[in-house]
């Protein structure tokens, strides 16, 4: 399974979620988007040639200049690498991930698991990767979250800075 976007909707709206993300990466200017609905109810995975992390931008100028376009999409997740689903993979993928990011030694740090369709446990990761981590943690405002979107078998896992999740129920509200 490769995918480097996780994207949320409605249970059962799958398929409306799949076009509008289609609509979307055309008007941002992609041609070869590749969308997959997965077991779980609400989520979809999906492989872009353009950079998801530039996405949201536009997704936020979409937002500002016609909402009622984005009437499916509640999260959008750039996912950076995908790993099969065991703590030592997802920690050996976070660490690298934080080493290339080069986070500043003062900046925070959070790690997010989202678990789906699997026995792991979010404290089992959470102590496998904290250990090699040499950054202050700050769980209510960090600057950057370390996240894992586990799906089954697979892992996505991205190293962000906290302004690169978007929820458009979130950015709704915001901007209201």
């Amino acid at each position: 399974m490769n995918f480097n976007f996780v994207a949320t909707t409605f249970r059962f709206r799958e398929e409306d979620l799949m076009d509008e993300l289609e609509e979307l990466f055309y008007e941002f200017g992609e041609t070869d988007l590749e969308v997959n609905e997965t077991n779980v109810s609400g989520l979809i995975t999906g492989k872009s040639s353009k950079d998801p992390k530039e996405f949201i931008s536009f997704l936020r100028i979409k937002l500002e200049n016609s909402a009622w376009e984005i009437r499916y999409l509640m999260r959008f997740i750039p996912i950076q690498t995908v790993v099969v689903t065991e703590v030592e993979n997802i920690k050996n993928g976070l660490v690298r991930l934080v080493e290339e990011s080069k986070i500043p030694s003062d900046q925070s740090i959070k790690i997010h698991v989202e678990k789906r369709h699997t026995p792991l446990k979010k404290m089992d990761i959470i102590d496998a990767v904290g250990p090699h981590l040499k950054l202050p943690v700050d769980l209510t405002n960090p600057k950057w979250i370390l996240l894992v979107e586990i799906i089954g078998k697979y892992s996505g896992i991205s190293v962000l800075p906290s302004d690169l999740l978007f929820s458009s129920m979130i950015e709704k509200r915001v901007s209201e």
